[in-house]
This record gives C-alpha cells, structure tokens and sequence, in this order.
C-alpha cells in the first residue's frame, strides 16, 4: 500500500495535475482572471491556458442553443464514483438583488474546501451573463467532481481500513494456531473472503518430489484438485511468484499457455487467478493462490493485501511447523528415554560373583539409546556365559531370522563365550565381532574368529574355538567403539594403544577395566564420541 514520507511530501501526492488543471480553469473562468498552480519548489505544474476540453464545455454551455446539462430552469451536475451516481447538484439562477445565505455559503465552502468569498463570488455572478453564467456551471461541475472526489477517498479509506482490520484479524488469528493443518486451512477461507474471490488454495514446497503439494483449499471440487501435480520445476506462473516479484497474474486461466491444466480450470468455472509467494525470512516456501469465476483484473491494492495476508500465513506455517516438529521431537525424546530406560535394565549393572574368576564390565553409550548388548549368563555346571549380543545356543536360529527379517546392507556382530569355572576351558563363536584379546605373561593374543556376521547368509555354518586358560590369564572383550574412539585431528584409538594398555596389566580385572578406559579418554579428550563403549574383563586370579 502507498505510504507518504512525512518529511517529502507533495502536492500531487493527494490531487492529481488533471484535477488541478480543472480547478485552475474553472476559478480563472469565473475570477476572470489568468492563474496557474505550482508545488512547493514553484515548479509550474499547470498549463496557463485552459485545456481544450474544458473550451468546449465553456463554449457549448455559453450557447443558449445547447443546454446538455439543463433540466428546464436548473442545471445539474451528477455526482459519480465508479461509475456509479451517488446523487446530483442542482442549481438555479436566482434574482440578483437578493442575497446569497451567509450562513449556508460558509458551511458549503468549508464541505468543499473553497474560500468562502471565492463561493459568494460565484453565486452572486450567476444571471449576469451568458460568459459568466457558464463560468458558474463549470464550477458547478467542479464542485460535483470535488464532491465525487471526496466521497471516492472515503470509500478508499474505508476499504483500506478493513483490509488493514482483515489483515490484523488473519495475523492475530494465525499467530493462536498451533496446528499446522488448521493455520493451512483457515488461512484460505480467510483470504476468499477478504480478497473476495470464489475459490483459493494454499501450496507447499517438497524439493525432494520437486512439487508444489496442494495443503488446503476451500472450494474448489475433487475433481479439479486431482486433476495432476504442479512440478516446481516447470511451474512458470509460481516461479515468478516466488521470485521478488512476489506475485503473478493470470487474466484468462483457459487460453494462458502457462497453465498446465487450462481444460480442467475451464471445467471448474475458474478463470483469473493470482499467485502470491509465501516466504520466510526470505526463503520460499509455497504459494498462495486465488480465483475468479470471471475475468478480473486485481488492482496493486488487493495485490499488496493478498502479500500482507501471505507473509502472516507464511510466518504462521512455519511457527506451527516448527513447533510440530518440536512436539514430535520431544515425544520422540520420551520414547527414545523409555527405550533407553529399558536397555540399562536390560545390560547388568554389576558383573556376577563367580568362585575362582574376577570380572569387571564398563558400558558407555554414545547416545541415550545405545546399539551395544551384554550380559553374563549362568550355566549348568559352573559355566559363564558372556553374551556381548545374543545367546549362543541359539545363534544359528538368531541368524536365519535376522536373514529373513534384516534389509539389505544391515548385519550383526556377536561374540560368544563360555567360560567353564572348574577347568578353565573357554569356548567361544566370534561372528564378525572385534577380536578377543589373552594377556598371558605379559603379552596380548587376539582370540580370531572365522565366521561371518549375523544377517547375510542363511547358509552360514558358525563354528566355535576353545582355549584353556590359566593362572594371571586376562581376557578382555570390547566392541569397536574403544578402537574406534576419535581425537581432534582425526586419528583413532586403534588395536594397537588398546593391545599396550591391556599390556600394563593391573592388580585386578576393575583395576585393568578401568585403565583401559583410562586411556581411551586421555587418547580422544573432549573429543565428540560416535559410537557406544563396551568393555568385559576376566582374569584368572
């Protein structure tokens, strides 16, 4: 909408040159004198000389054989605004003795902005010629234009008070909707409304399926609204409309070559129709349309209304999709909290206490919810399992169905051990898991594994070790995550720190546990983790 710099305001800026040329006219017609009107700055904005025009009016008036705007003894003057008569001034010479209603006269030229002696001068002339008699009437004319004038700024006034109420109303009723659909929803109905229109429709931006995806609408038919998608790609009409144009217009939906579906739009009884971007801080994220059910023509008013509605809407949709994505966000939080709840139950939280074994077992996740999986589990005959996934017995079973179920690309890693208490004998199954390491005299063995992971092949056949283990015997089990471990400059922890720290041995399976750790951490520092720790120790006492 237009605005007015208060500090650089001009005189054309309220009335235009053509109305002011008018007024020039009529006064020196009826003053009988030369006048001309110029700005602030003294540039002359006015013709000296009258307009043609307004001569042959001067000229057809002053002819008694031609009275085209009298009606017997009165002449009349339409008052007109949008071609629409609001009602007439009428006007009779009266006898120049008596005289003119002081009173009357200074209300009229206060209504009509004219100097008062200027109005009683053109009253007491009437009757005395035929030169200033139509003089008078063109002044006539003058103060019925001046009156269409007045009462067409009231109307602008008041048009532009409630699309400025509409657009107050949308964005006080757009700021209270929480709920993406509704905002969407809403948002069209009101702009039918305050645009006036007979149909509109609200468009958002997937780039991913490189379209505009229809999210609400209000009256339009099903049939139109499937009839095809609107790639953004090849979307001409809203390509502008998202551009900082901000708008396009189409004057006859069926013969534009740039609508895609002209058949369906002259099926649905749409014709015009205007486009407006929606944008958030200056990135697009759909359009706004309107549409007539006869050819229309929107004036810049009603296109800067429809921009002022949109940018409401745009900022709108945005707050309410970004506080569905927090909402989703933390309900999604509370269930990865339970799951995470629920997986620290599942992993023990001390080692067992088994006669002639001590064991120590660290898990750090690298989220709330982890992907590692331990547990000790006691077996007939002073047996220990250490399951650092999934039980051994039924690993072949675990295996077809991680096949079956599994997509592609995804597998599991597992190490299985059993650890008999009385002989020391240690059997285990490593499916693609990081090896197990024996220090025994002061040295590291990597316990190494054949078989694939869990998950690839049906057909697998998983086959099992033994080691017998003796007196001062460590054996540590760990998932990738320590080996894996990251510092700033991008170099990981590796096997090789892991084997020298297992090397320094310590006084307890805790003592070592917690060493290893030990140096893991010093090794990365404040280094962001990316996969989750876990670490089991048993040493022979």
């Amino acid at each position: 909408m237009a605005s007015f710099d208060s500090e650089n305001i001009r005189l054309t800026d309220f009335v235009d040159v053509g109305t002011l040329q008018e007024i020039q006219d009529s006064f020196a017609a009826v003053a009988g004198v030369k006048a001309t009107i110029t700005d602030a700055q003294g540039n002359i904005l006015t013709q000296a000389n009258p307009t043609s025009a307004f001569l042959r009016r001067q000229s057809a008036l002053a002819d008694e054989s031609e009275q085209p705007h009298r009606e017997g003894t009165e002449y009349v003057a339409p008052i007109t605004v949008n071609e629409q008569r609001l009602g007439t001034i009428r006007m009779r010479a009266r006898n120049t003795g008596d005289p003119a209603d002081e009173a009357k006269l200074a209300a009229l030229s206060q209504k009509l902005g004219i100097e008062p002696k200027q109005l009683k001068s053109v009253v007491n002339q009437l009757g005395r010629g035929r030169n200033t008699r139509a003089a008078s009437v063109q002044f006539l004319f003058l103060m019925a234009n001046a009156i269409a004038r007045l009462c067409y700024q009231e109307y602008q006034l008041r048009q532009r008070i409630h699309e400025l109420t509409a657009v107050y109303n949308v964005a006080m009723m757009l700021a209270g909707g929480r709920d993406l659909r509704w905002v969407l929803q809403r948002t069209v109905q009101v702009v039918c409304d305050v645009m006036q229109t007979k149909a509109a429709s609200l468009r958002l931006i997937d780039t991913e399926r490189d379209e505009l995806v229809i999210k609400a609408v209000y009256n339009l038919s099903r049939e139109y609204l499937s009839k095809g998608p609107v790639r953004l790609s090849t979307a001409s009409i809203d390509h502008i409309a998202l551009s900082p144009v901000g708008y396009e217009y189409v004057r006859n939906m069926g013969l534009d070559p740039r609508v895609r579906y002209p058949q369906e739009s002259v099926r649905e009884g749409i014709v015009s129709m205007l486009s407006v971007g929606l944008r958030y801080k200056g990135k697009p994220i759909g359009v706004i349309r309107v549409y007539t059910a006869e050819e229309q023509v929107f004036p810049p008013l009603k296109i800067d209304l429809l921009k002022a509605v949109a940018a409401q809407a745009a900022a709108a949709i945005e707050n309410a999709r970004l506080l569905s994505e927090a909402t989703e966000a933390a309900a999604l939080e509370e269930q990865v909290r339970m799951a995470a709840d629920v997986q620290h139950r599942m992993v023990p939280q001390t080692p067992p206490s088994v006669p002639g074994l001590e064991l120590a077992s660290a898990y750090v996740p690298c989220f709330a919810l982890g992907g590692d999986f331990y547990d000790f589990i006691p077996l007939p005959d002073d047996n220990l399992g250490l399951d650092v996934y999934y039980l051994y017995e039924v690993i072949r079973r675990i295996n077809l169905m991680l096949c079956r179920d599994t997509q592609l690309g995804e597998f599991v890693t597992l190490f299985y051990g059993v650890l008999d208490a009385r002989t020391l004998r240690f059997t285990y199954c490593n499916a693609g898991h990081p090896a197990a390491l024996l220090l025994r005299d002061g040295k590291v063995t990597e316990l190494e594994g054949e078989n694939l992971v869990l998950g690839v092949s049906a057909e697998e056949v998983f086959k099992q070790s033994i080691v017998q283990l003796q007196k001062d015997d460590v054996l540590l089990l760990y998932t990738d995550g320590l080996t894996d471990a990251m510092n700033f400059d991008q170099e990981t922890f590796g096997r090789a720190r892991l084997i020298a720290a297992l090397e320094r041995g310590g006084e307890t399976a805790e003592i070592i546990c917690q060493n290893v750790l030990w140096e893991m951490r010093k090794f990365a520092g404040l280094a962001k983790r990316t996969d989750d720790v876990t670490v089991i120790v048993t040493r022979i006492p």
